[in-house]
């Protein structure tokens, strides 16, 4: 597909945090501050624009673990997560300064998470006639895929249309949120019916194609030719509030304010920012000319 009609949208904390998993904190900048992570994220960008040549893209970050949306509807949405420490805090900005920089869009807010300014970008840019190709290795991303969408594990070298998606997780993109909802998303603390994995919620969701479909006819589970309908009928009726609480979660948000009319298009670096912040982060000649020939 010609690069001018795809858009690349980037969940961008996984790749700040694999970095700062991965790379040593001996790796500092001039003040002794570890920046391990920048280190990491900027040479994951530098191979995603060699890779792909991605004349428009834009990077999605997360800002806070308590001030979210679903934060207002179930306190202990992500309550399992510890606070990112102040040194990959710290560094997660400069991340941030750098691709504004290097005039590459950046995103965040403290109100909707990075999940829901994506769904927004990849809805925006479908109705200007662009496809999107959703970096990732979130399963929730993957209900954003429609038509040419790509869902792109990038570490692990996974791109799937709709019909990968359906495959490798065993449901159809637009019922990836109902069957979180039903099995809970541990990673998120969302609790779903307990006793109900993911393989059983792909079973329930093909005979009911929905799950507001599914909970309008939970009397009729039962007779479903499947081990435990009895027990899968009582269970889905004790925890059917739990559930809608849940898919109200799960679904990704697509209406997020964003400023202005966005032109996701690689902007003109600017130069002296990028020196003086490779610079300050130590960055090797070898390291700063790459860039400037990757950006020039």
């Amino acid at each position: 597909m010609p690069a001018e009609n795809r858009v690349y949208l980037v969940d961008s904390s996984i790749y700040v945090f694999r970095a700062w998993f991965t790379l040593p904190d001996t790796i500092t900048c001039d003040q002794g501050r570890p920046v391990n992570a920048v280190y990491g994220f900027t040479d994951f960008v530098a191979q995603l624009l060699e890779y792909t040549e991605a004349e428009s893209i834009a990077f999605a970050f997360d800002e806070s673990l308590t001030s979210s949306h679903r934060n207002e509807i179930y306190p202990d949405y992500k309550a399992n997560r510890e606070s990112a420490p102040d040194e990959l805090k710290h560094q997660f900005k400069l991340c941030r300064e750098f691709l504004r920089a290097a005039g590459i869009t950046e995103l965040g807010s403290d109100r909707y998470e990075a999940d829901d300014i994506i769904g927004t970008l990849a809805k925006t840019m479908r109705g200007e006639g662009l496809h999107n190709t959703i970096v990732t290795a979130d399963k929730d991303l993957a209900q954003l895929v429609e038509n040419e969408d790509l869902w792109w594990d990038y570490a692990r070298g996974h791109k799937l249309n709709s019909r990968g998606v359906q495959k490798h997780f065993g449901v159809r993109p637009d019922q990836i949120a109902d069957m979180l909802a039903i099995a809970g998303d541990k990673v998120d603390n969302i609790p779903g019916v307990p006793g109900i994995g993911p393989a059983t919620a792909a079973k329930l969701l093909k005979k009911f194609d929905s799950l507001d479909n599914l909970l309008d006819n939970i009397d009729t589970i039962g007779d479903m030719k499947i081990r435990g309908a009895a027990r899968l009928q009582r269970l889905l009726d004790e925890h059917q509030d739990a559930v809608r609480l849940a898919k109200r979660l799960t679904a990704i948000y697509c209406e997020v304010d964003l400023p202005g009319r966005l032109d996701l298009g690689r902007r003109r670096y600017d130069e002296d920012k990028l020196t003086k912040l490779f610079d300050g982060l130590g960055f090797s000649k070898a390291r700063q000319q790459r860039w400037q020939k990757l950006l020039g």
